[in-house]
């Protein structure tokens, strides 16, 4: 297009110049104001060349000019007089209009380009900087010195749920004690000071929040003045899942040991109190003695049930870990919580692929079913179980999902304790257990709960090597 436009503007120039010098040879009449009038219109093709070839076309169209235009000059004038002289002159003058207006064109010229590629660079700066802010995995916020939003990166973006329209507001929508982050970044502001590593909570799309550690550092511009404040948040949800994991383990490995030497040393005497119960109430002839014995035979079987859940709890006895499909385990499972399922009038839909892992069969089963049991417990006017089987290159997730009445967010840490039960009739033990086979295959388990929607249970198992 650019090409086309200036093919116009040479045809332009080329039949204006010689439109006018054929005006100049074709006009007879020699000194008359005709040709002053002729000779001014050549400065209009040299100016047009100026502004659209630069110094290049100015000089160049001024020299034609001037190489036309003078043969004129012997043919009608002769000889040489002062009007020769100012025709002389005035050729001198297209040269020279020529040169001046293509040499400032020209560097007007010059001084767009240099300022197309400073912006150009600028613009190339601002987008690199911002893809490298966009690519770091924390969070980062400028503030003016009224601590209202002046940027964020996609991070930020993605997982405070921002957006453009809270540019210009404060982060009293993103921050949980906001008063408390205020006091921080105000006096960032003031003493110009950075304050780092201060924990807080974040609003966020997950239902707990999001834990992350503030970074606040002074923003100075090129006077080295304070206008504003960086904020960078890391994320340290995983890190305080993860300590809250070990403070779990460690806590519940401590309770093993006690629940084991407790178990063993009630053990004992409980087999002892049994056998003589069961020696008495054979030989008994008194029916009132005879039910009040079988009560308490009843009763140390009770108890010794709770002592096997507690050795089972302080060492699951994981045996001979093999390569099993969890299809095939869970279809047993299936077959074996079918009848209680029916009683609660809760079905259990079942989405299982064939995927092999190392595990041993008669823990996991016993794991299954404990999860399996509760989730039909706590639906007690029925609903569905969803148990789903998927993998990545390393392990198997295995996906429990009822209906039922949920657990509150301040229980849920405390439901991998023993004794702990939300249950009237219950022991505490089968999560516990359950956990513990988990942690025994080297695998791991996840709780999440909704109060009145429903629990979904996540269990991660290594797949064969």
């Amino acid at each position: 297009m650019i090409r086309k436009n200036n093919r116009k503007t040479l045809i332009f120039i080329c039949v204006s110049v010689i439109i006018i010098t054929l005006l100049h040879y074709f006009t007879l009449v020699p000194k008359t104001d005709l040709h002053d009038f002729y000779r001014r219109l050549y400065y209009i093709p040299i100016i047009v060349a100026a502004f659209k070839f630069r110094l290049r076309g100015g000089i160049l169209t001024s020299i034609g000019v001037s190489l036309l235009y003078a043969p004129h000059m012997t043919v009608y004038f002769g000889v040489i007089d002062i009007e020769v002289l100012n025709q002389i002159l005035e050729i001198i003058m297209f040269i020279v209009i020529g040169i001046v207006t293509g040499f400032s064109v020209e560097s007007d010229y010059k001084k767009k380009k240099l300022l197309e590629i400073q912006v150009k660079q600028h613009t190339d700066l601002e987008n690199y900087t911002q893809n490298i802010l966009d690519s770091i995995t924390n969070v980062f916020i400028t503030l003016d010195r009224d601590l209202c939003v002046h940027s964020i990166n996609k991070e930020g973006r993605d997982i405070l749920n921002l957006a453009d329209s809270n540019i210009g507001e404060d982060l009293s929508s993103v921050f949980e004690n906001y008063q408390e982050v205020e006091k921080v970044l105000n006096r960032v502001i003031v003493q110009e000071k950075k304050e780092l590593g201060i924990e807080t909570k974040c609003k966020s799309g997950q239902p707990n929040g999001l834990f992350v550690k503030l970074y606040a550092y002074p923003l100075k511009n090129i006077l080295n003045k304070t206008e504003g404040v960086v904020v960078v948040l890391e994320d340290i949800s995983e890190i305080r899942k993860l300590e809250s994991q070990v403070r779990r383990a460690e806590k519940l490995s401590a309770v093993g040991v006690l629940a084991s030497g407790i178990a063993h040393e009630i053990r004992n005497p409980l087999g002892i109190i049994k056998t003589i119960s069961q020696t008495i109430v054979h030989d008994m002839q008194d029916e009132d003695i005879k039910e009040g014995i079988e009560i308490i035979i009843h009763e140390v079987n009770r108890a010794n049930n709770v002592i096997i859940g507690l050795l089972d709890f302080a060492k699951p006895s994981i045996g001979k870990v093999k390569a099993h499909s969890i299809g095939h385990i869970i279809k047993e499972i299936l077959m074996i919580t079918h009848n209680y399922a029916l009683q609660y009038n809760v079905k259990i839909n079942s989405n299982v692929d064939d995927i092999m892992v190392m595990l041993d069969e008669e823990k996991i089963k016993q794991a299954f079913v404990n999860i399996i049991f509760n989730s039909i417990q706590a639906m007690p006017n029925g609903g569905n179980i969803d148990i789903e089987v998927t993998s990545n290159d390393y392990w198997a997730n295995i996906t429990f999902k009822d209906e039922g009445t949920g657990i509150p967010q301040d229980q849920l840490e405390k439901i991998y304790e023993p004794f702990y039960t939300t249950k009237d009739a219950g022991t505490g033990l089968g999560l516990p257990i359950t956990h513990r086979i988990i942690e025994e295959h080297k695998g791991s388990m996840e709780i999440s709960s909704v109060l009145g929607a429903g629990t979904t249970i996540n269990m991660y198992l290594p797949l064969e090597n």
